[in-house]
């Protein structure tokens, strides 16, 4: 069921102009008024009072080039038809008051200033050349969301033995730290590793498994297994500038976060050079936000509604034949809850978890105070993000 009062109106964007072609796949460029000067290593979006088959000649013999924004009404027909088979997108738009930044997006929708009312950081720990390109054409400067647990799959995949070996593991994960700080991030939040013993059994790890290993021994109830993990962390910060934040996954009482802390202390990492927080998962600790951000100081929350939905409704997330309404009067209730006592204490804010990609959903949290809007690298993804991130004020 979907609570009655839960976003009645549809969100606001502000896409504006007339689309004539949409580009595929579509153009997230920066705003040029002339073709000269222009670099082979970004795209762009050219704005033109008139389009005409000169003019359209010289786009086409641009590659960089992807969207085509006429402010007059009257264009060639035949230049039409050229940028239509060249695959370069078209929007006429004549409107004064569009607020041009240096990065705008086309498709379907028009074209769409990409402003950023909420910040926008990436959540990835497959990084490839792919991935990197489309999240520089975006302009996501962030790695919002590093799981350590997703490197640790990789590597007991190919390397067994590497379980039961702490040097091995911090070796790993320093060399994937390096990898990102030559990648320029502005900032890298690391989430520090989750493993079940089922995951494990998965990656060719033999452990007797848990009867029900999602609520079993992970995260925090093995805190030990975080050294190696911590220890990466403080080789790369004494190499690198790129701030680091440090989010603990599954912590389930005000203790377990205390002792977080206290363990990224003694691994050498000093509190005032990382930002510090966790990922709501368990439904226990959402009833004991308020003495948690009383008793500690906790820069940043992120919220795994995978994990918490599946726990707080009783439903494993991996029973392919039980489902879960994200948009439940329950769970939006607890959502609005949670973001809203992180909002009066001051505590950052952002979902990590599947509920991201629903709009509607997201929508509804930004008024509620979320700080941040976090994305993979898949286009439809970012576009969303995006036009939630640039609309926000619109959002009423």
């Amino acid at each position: 069921m979907i609570t009655s009062n839960f976003l009645t109106q549809p969100t606001l964007r502000k896409s504006t102009g007339k689309i004539i072609i949409t580009p595929e796949p579509e153009t997230v460029g920066i705003i040029t008024h002339s073709l000269s000067e222009l670099s082979s290593d970004f795209e762009y979006i050219l704005l033109t009072p008139s389009l005409d088959c000169a003019i359209a000649s010289k786009i086409i013999a641009t590659p960089s080039v992807g969207s085509v924004v006429v402010t007059k009404k009257n264009f060639s027909d035949h230049a039409r038809k050229m940028l239509h088979e060249s695959g370069i997108g078209l929007v006429i738009n004549n409107d004064e008051g569009f607020d041009v930044t240096s990065r705008c997006m086309v498709n379907k929708d028009g074209l769409t200033s990409l402003k950023e009312e909420v910040p926008v950081s990436a959540i990835c720990s497959v990084l490839n050349k792919r991935n990197l390109a489309i999240y520089n054409r975006f302009g996501v400067k962030s790695l919002g969301y590093f799981r350590f647990k997703f490197c640790l799959f990789q590597l007991f995949s190919q390397e067994p033995l590497a379980y039961n070996n702490k040097a091995r593991i911090e070796e790993f994960l320093y060399d994937q730290l390096v990898e990102l700080g030559k990648q320029n991030w502005s900032s890298i939040r690391c989430v520090l590793s989750d493993l079940t013993t089922a995951e494990l059994n998965e990656v060719g790890i033999d452990l007797p498994t848990e009867m029900n290993p999602d609520m079993g021994v992970r995260g925090p109830r093995i805190m030990e297994q975080w050294g190696p993990e911590l220890s990466a962390i403080c080789r790369f910060q004494e190499e690198f500038d790129t701030p680091v934040k440090i989010s603990a996954p599954f912590i389930s009482t005000i203790d377990e976060y205390c002792d977080f802390v206290t363990m990224v202390e003694k691994a050498g990492i000093k509190r005032h050079n990382v930002e510090l927080g966790f990922t709501l998962e368990v439904p226990a600790l959402a009833e004991e936000l308020d003495d948690l951000f009383s008793t500690a100081k906790v820069d940043f929350m992120a919220i795994g509604t995978s994990d918490l939905f599946s726990l707080f409704n009783g439903v494993c997330r991996n029973n392919q034949e039980l489902s879960i309404s994200p948009t439940s009067n329950a769970n939006i209730r607890l959502l609005r809850r949670v973001v809203t006592c992180a909002q009066e204490h001051g505590v950052h804010t952002f979902v990590c978890g599947e509920i991201r990609r629903n709009e509607k959903v997201m929508a509804e949290l930004l008024l509620a105070g979320v700080g941040e809007l976090i994305c993979s690298a898949q286009v439809n993804e970012l576009s969303t993000i995006f036009h939630l991130s640039s609309s926000k004020r619109l959002v009423m």
